[in-house]
């Protein structure tokens, strides 16, 4: 078992390697996420930013 995670010599290229790909792949999540996140309060935002605006157009008729 040992020989696995010292790989040939490489281990610490291999396992930073590994971890770098790992951290990566955690901070797209999360930025993916926050921006799905700004994207949906800045739909919901001018959604009711355009119904007060047609409201105000209807009373001023």
């Amino acid at each position: 078992m040992g020989e696995f995670f010292a790989m040939g010599g490489y281990a610490f290229f291999i396992w930073m390697a590994y971890g770098m790909t790992a951290l990566l792949i955690v901070a797209e999540i999360v930025t993916v996420r926050a921006r799905y996140q700004r994207a949906l309060h800045l739909a919901r935002h001018s959604e009711a930013h355009e119904a007060a605006a047609g409201a105000q157009l209807k009373e001023a008729e």
